[in-house]
């Protein structure tokens, strides 16, 4: 029964990983993290008679670690080491000062039968910033530079020292007994213990690659599960001498980014796969890391608020007054860093002309879940002694979480992605134009014209980019009216026997195609919903009235005579096509002054010259070609043509070295899917068999 109970919160986590994922695409201003923390919470309600807790220890080594592996992997530790005074401080000093402070006014407002010692590790736990709560909303802010490397160091060493003064003051309030030389010694041993134990398996793990590539065994799959294994083995180890493991794999992380670079194709494919695998991987742990923060909550708030002991609105009150006193206190121990800097430096900037730094600083100091796995590692018989000291971490945690949330859209700007594609646009245009004309003598003219709908498919996605909201969700309502109108013909002309079963599903497919298309997320969801819900009762309550008919057809599909497009169901494909775009055309001139007229025009332009392809059969071939993209030969030449233009227009100085970069890594992302065929080509190769049989 309980590993069934695992199985089933296991499914429940991962479900609850994709909603939020959706849920952020759907609401893009609410926060993915706070989506992940209320599903948390959701999870929780929901398997409270059947809770599964978080081993504080296997948290830390299985999710935390292969984390701050990853961050120290991908972090510039040139400039972060540019500002190591800076981050030595907010490291040792600062959780000093927020230990002691967070301890003592913990211990002035909630006067319970709680040792002060107890309230000291209190203070320990919420004193490091989190190094993962940090990394995801700095993927919401714009951040300064320099600012961001600041915070990236604290978060990757701060652990390190919160969790000495944590096991310093748990040690005092289980023994009694302090010593602040053998607590100095212990943080020395903790630091040079960590480095070491990272320097090892950093070095091991190196020499084994080195091993195997110089025995010709080396291989992709057994590099990244090196890798992998890396920062698990690390953190065990360092933890097992009792140094912080935390640094441990922080430091194997940067040795194992910081080597020579080899341009291999082994490398190469290591590179790719494991970028792939790590982005995988780091969302999955993060996005866990924020449900358990809101499993833990419930778990950890729920007793005591509903106990008779205290007063909620004491305790409210309280878990306010630590978060204030904890940002209070890094901001003024930050504005003394930037006075004395000023003092020493003697520059002549004024302090105010940093106060916004010092707030993006401040505010950026949120607590997250290694907060609350720190506190859980106590005891059982202290956690049900103290469940007090648990409650005030989840609480200041959440609360720290969330100020963060609110205050930093104000100090910094979101993350924007730059739309101006015209150079790009360009690019392809050139391509198209090029492919235009080679398919005027090609033989295969279907695989050609699937090529060119693959770049005019690109250009209008990047157009669509640069537009606003009201523009993309105008556009994506005309094209599901266009799809709607479409469908309504198709049915009506197979229930008047005007096309056959095969001509049906190839025009089928080509719907399904045009509603791929559609960038559903500027719709409104509930015109959408309602468009789609509408579209599948008439096609059930066609299939129920033609039960009959339908399944007359579908066993003549079987022989071998009605399988290939008759010249007879091409005519009727072509009548059904030219009939819809009658009505289509017309609808969308009654449109006019509802809609821009540009996307009116855009629309109409591009039915035309859809209409005018069908005039051949490479619109029949360019349905199929979706299918399986037999058109590789095709595609490759417009990657050529791709990379022959990008070469030009940087020699021309049209565009940076950098765009150029971008955009040759997107050919080759490209050029390598299409040369991946793994594709299920079942129906297109019984269609080729039957040709070839038939003829």
């Amino acid at each position: 029964m309980e590993h069934l109970l695992i199985l089933i919160y296991c499914v429940a986590i991962l479900l609850a990983l994709l909603l939020s994922n959706i849920l952020s695409k759907l609401f893009p201003k609410i926060p993915l993290q706070m989506i992940q923390v209320i599903l948390g919470i959701v999870i929780s309600f929901l398997t409270q008679e059947h809770t599964i807790t978080m081993d504080p220890e296997l948290f830390l080594s299985l999710v935390i670690a292969p984390l701050l592996f990853r961050e120290g992997e991908e972090s510039d530790i040139t400039n972060v080491m540019r500002h190591w005074r800076m981050v030595l401080y907010l490291v040792f000093p600062v959780i000093l000062a927020t230990t002691l402070s967070v301890g003592w006014l913990a211990n002035i407002l909630l006067p319970v039968s709680i040792p002060l010692a107890a309230w000291f590790a209190v203070g320990a736990a919420l004193g490091p910033t989190d190094a993962v709560a940090f990394a995801s909303l700095s993927q919401r802010f714009e951040f300064p530079r320099y600012i961001q490397n600041i915070l990236k160091g604290e978060g990757l060493l701060n652990d390190a020292s919160g969790l000495v003064a944590f096991q310093v003051a748990i040690l005092a309030l289980t023994t009694g007994e302090f010593s602040a030389l053998e607590a100095s010694f212990e943080l020395i041993w903790v630091l040079i213990g960590g480095f070491l134990v990272g320097l090892l398996f950093s070095t091991i793990n190196r020499s084994i690659l080195a091993l195997l590539e110089n025995t010709d065994i080396s291989d992709v799959t057994s590099s990244i599960l090196l890798e992998l294994i890396l920062p698990l083995l690390s953190y065990f180890v360092a933890e097992q001498i009792h140094a912080s493991g935390i640094i441990a794999v922080v430091v194997a992380g940067i040795l194992q980014a910081s080597r020579f670079k080899r341009i291999t194709l082994l490398d190469a494919r290591i590179d790719s796969v494991t970028d792939t695998v790590w982005r995988t991987i780091s969302f999955i742990l993060n996005g866990l890391v924020f449900i358990l923060l809101g499993t833990e909550l419930i778990r950890i708030v729920k007793p005591v608020l509903t106990g008779p002991t205290y007063s909620n609105l004491r305790l409210i009150v309280s878990l306010l007054a630590i978060v204030g006193l904890i940002f209070t206190l890094r901001f003024i121990m930050i504005s003394l860093f930037y006075w004395i800097r000023l003092l020493l430096l003697k520059k002549r900037k004024p302090f105010k002309s940093y106060v916004k730094d010092v707030l993006i600083l401040t505010f950026s100091g949120v607590k997250g879940t290694v907060s609350i796995a720190t506190i859980l590692l106590v005891s059982s018989s202290l956690a049900k002694k103290y469940p007090l000291m648990l409650f005030v971490v989840a609480g200041v945690t959440l609360i720290s979480f969330v100020t963060g949330i609110l205050l930093l859209p104000r100090l910094t700007k979101p993350k924007v992605q730059h739309s101006n594609h015209l150079m790009e646009i360009a690019i392809l245009g050139e391509v198209v134009a090029v492919l235009e004309e080679e398919v005027k003598t090609a033989q295969n003219k279907g695989s050609y014209y699937a090529a060119i709908d693959n770049y005019q498919n690109r250009i209008k996605h990047l157009i669509l980019d640069a537009e606003d909201n009201n523009t993309k969700s105008d556009l994506a309502s005309l094209q599901a009216l266009i799809i709607q109108i479409e469908g309504e013909g198709l049915e009506k002309a197979f229930d008047q026997n005007k096309i056959s079963i095969q001509a049906y599903r190839l025009y089928q497919r080509y719907l399904n195609n045009l509603e791929r298309d559609i960038d559903r997320g500027f719709i409104s969801s509930l015109s959408y919903a309602l468009l789609i819900f509408g579209q599948l009762l008439r096609l059930l309550l066609r299939e129920l009235l033609t039960f009959g008919r339908r399944l007359r057809k579908l066993k003549g599909l079987i022989s071998n005579k009605q399988l290939v497009l008759t010249a007879k169901d091409k005519e009727a494909i072509k009548t059904l096509y030219f009939d819809n775009t009658a009505i289509i055309l017309d609808s969308l001139e009654q449109l006019e002054g509802v809609y821009d007229g540009t996307l009116i025009d855009y629309l109409q332009d591009a039915r035309l010259r859809e209409a005018e392809i069908l005039n051949s059969d490479a619109f029949i071939d360019r349905v199929i070609t979706r299918l399986r993209p037999n058109n590789i030969k095709e595609m490759l030449r417009g990657y050529q043509l791709e990379r022959d233009a990008i070469f030009r227009y940087e020699e021309d100085k049209r565009i940076t070295q950098r765009q150029a970069k971008q955009l040759r890594e997107n050919v080759n992302r490209l050029e390598d899917y299409s040369l991946k065929e793994k594709a299920n080509t079942l129906p297109y190769d019984m269609i080729n068999y039957r040709r070839q049989i038939n003829q």
